[in-house]
């Protein structure tokens, strides 16, 4: 069930395709050659497995859509009360203004001052910046499990470590370099959160609409309005409602022949075919949700377990220096790039990939994976499908109400914003 409304979806556009294609011809039977080569190049990008955006993400059972829930998850991803000093809250990564990310190259977290790029590093010791650069949050609902098919349980992280939404969403408030900070120890961290979240007037009354079963059967006790698995739904709930699907690409996709101007088809003609950039970046959201070697260059602390490196997904068993495919939506917005942010411009990413050349002392060429180029591009190819990757970024759908930092939260801290 999970991968059916995409399947679905992209059997609708295929057909679309080809109806567009039959009827490319005028009367009498003469055909208008720019049209057909626009249709052909929609029919190639959904043969190669790139589709429009759905419009709405995949949503648990458990956790269904309510719109107080969504609210609800709104306030708390923006207040600082999820963290121990009550100093940064999620937003403070992962900022409207930088398209969800910090612009930064590692977040920093509790113990911190400022936002964005002018951001202090943590302070004192064994406060510390994050080991890796910060990922938006868009359209994680529709992320995918080893696969591009959208899941309700999609793969979270640069190294692919986590499964949904709600499996992830609390563990921020239990790292001591993100929320929590110093104030009290890590397994009694979500306790403490919820604690503060009961004693908030504003919140009790906030869980009681978001959780309308919960109050049939117990009332408004906060003890059982507010818990870590209230918590995490209503966070989650928020995040997963952050899909982008009204950009240039998808009213290409949906049938628009004028949605991407010259450069741009020129880049997506090279993005699925000489380029071949298609063999992992695929599907709605344009991954495969699998690990790839990449060869990288490592900066920053590294990770606890390993000071000063990064292996990916090899910290949990898997290929060593092994990253997640990193999903392109609003790409062109979301700088700088890399889990270790050690590309700073969309030509610094091509520019790599077009080598094909591993940069990480501790990778061999031979240990890349075979998708990892050399790609043999010139600078205008480049130029092209950098073009293609800025017709990914919807424009329109981040001025809504959701995309945007509220005025105020229950708590009455400062919203990082």
């Amino acid at each position: 069930m999970t991968g059916e409304p995409f399947r679905t979806g992209v059997r609708a556009m295929l057909l679309l395709a080809l109806a567009s294609l039959a009827g490319a011809c005028d009367g009498d039977g003469a055909a208008d050659p720019g049209a057909n080569e626009t249709t052909a190049l929609r029919t190639r990008a959904l043969a190669a497995g790139l589709s429009a955006m759905p419009a709405e993400p995949m949503r648990p059972i458990d956790n269904p859509y309510i719109a107080e829930r969504v609210e609800l998850g709104h306030l708390l991803f923006f207040d600082p009360i999820l963290s121990g000093p009550r100093d940064v809250a999620c937003s403070t990564c992962h900022l409207p203004r930088f398209a969800f990310t910090d612009g930064r190259q590692f977040p920093s977290g509790a113990g911190a001052e400022g936002l964005g790029p002018d951001r202090s590093d943590p302070d004192p010791w064994p406060l510390r910046l994050m080991p890796r650069n910060s990922p938006p949050v868009f359209n994680i609902g529709l992320y995918g499990r080893f696969g591009i098919a959208p899941a309700m349980n999609g793969m979270m992280f640069w190294s692919g470590s986590a499964f949904g939404l709600e499996d992830q969403v609390l563990l921020p408030i239990t790292a001591d370099n993100e929320l929590r900070g110093m104030t009290y120890p890590k397994y009694v961290a979500v306790d403490s959160v919820v604690a503060r979240l009961r004693a908030t007037n504003g919140y009790v009354d906030r869980f009681a609409d978001a959780f309308p079963a919960l109050v049939a059967s117990f009332g408004t006790d906060p003890d059982r309005l507010i818990t870590p698995a209230t918590l995490r739904l209503a966070v989650a709930a928020y995040i997963r409602e952050l899909v982008t699907p009204r950009a240039p690409f998808d009213d290409f996709m949906n049938g628009n022949d004028a949605a991407l101007g010259t450069a741009a088809m020129r880049g997506l003609d090279l993005f699925i075919g000489k380029a071949g950039c298609v063999r992992c970046h695929t599907g709605p959201v344009l991954s495969d949700f699998d690990l790839h070697v990449l060869g990288t260059l490592q900066r920053g602390l590294g990770r606890d377990t390993t000071p000063g490196d990064d292996l990916g997904w090899g910290e949990h068993g898997g290929g060593r220096y092994s990253f997640r495919t990193a999903p392109l939506r609003q790409i062109a917005e979301t700088p700088p790039y890399f889990h270790a942010g050690t590309a700073e411009t969309l030509a610094d990413v091509l520019r790599f990939k077009n080598a094909g050349r591993s940069e990480h002392p501790n990778v061999g060429d031979a240990d890349l994976d075979p998708a990892a180029g050399p790609l043999g591009l010139s600078d205008a190819e480049i130029a092209d499908i950098i073009a293609f990757l800025q017709s990914l970024t919807d424009a329109r759908t981040v001025q809504g109400a959701l995309f945007l930092a509220p005025a105020a939260v229950p708590s009455g801290l400062e919203v990082p914003k």
